[in-house]
């Protein structure tokens, strides 16, 4: 009877060590705040629109020259302008007095990414934004670089969305501030994306 008892005592630990080696490793969720994507719009559109619908082509003229002169004219027409530091308060200033002509959709906003030098302003439409805190994980953060260890159904997610808004940057909101923009979620690894922080 020994004999049998033995090496199916062995055969049972050997099953249990096999289970505990081969389950993968079960990362506890710690973020509870906010994580939003959106896709970008075109901050220059609402400039150059609010400029095309002036009466006439004086006030129009006067209008271009006061917007390239905050920063609020872009000759690579990329989605996002880039404002110089000094000018920052002057165009918020000035969105805030404009913004019933400048906005023209119900959802949109500007925001800003800000920068030591330059910030960048973009317009987001919420209505077209995503709320995925339920798959980040956590969030850490060191001196220049943000950690997002998302779980493991999240590719899935993360995928779906910017093949929606194929070649349009994504604007990547953490507790309701923008942390950076994304092309694509493609080179996760092990769940993580690692974010590079510019100054």
């Amino acid at each position: 009877m020994k004999k049998i008892l033995i090496p199916v005592l062995g055969i049972s630990i050997g099953f249990v060590f096999y289970f505990m080696n081969s389950s993968p490793l079960r990362i506890e969720k710690s973020f509870d705040g906010t994580f939003t994507l959106t896709p970008a719009e075109s901050a220059l559109l609402s400039f150059d629109r609010f400029a095309e619908f002036k009466p006439n082509k004086k006030e129009k003229e006067e209008t271009l020259t006061l917007l390239k002169s905050l920063d609020l004219y872009n000759k690579n027409n990329s989605l996002a302008l880039f404002i110089g530091k000094e000018k920052v308060e002057k165009v918020k200033a000035f969105i805030e007095e404009n913004k019933d002509e400048l906005l023209l959709e119900y959802d949109s906003e500007f925001i800003w990414k800000s920068g030591s030098n330059k910030s960048l302003l973009f317009v987001k439409d919420a209505s077209k934004s995503i709320q995925i805190s339920d798959i980040v994980l956590s969030i850490v953060k060191a001196d220049s670089t943000i950690e997002v260890q998302f779980a493991p159904n999240a590719k899935r997610v993360l995928s779906g969305f910017s093949m929606k808004y194929l070649n349009r940057p994504i604007l990547l909101e953490i507790n309701g501030e923008l942390i950076t923009t994304v092309k694509s979620f493609g080179k996760l690894e092990n769940g993580i994306l690692k974010i590079k922080i510019t100054k």
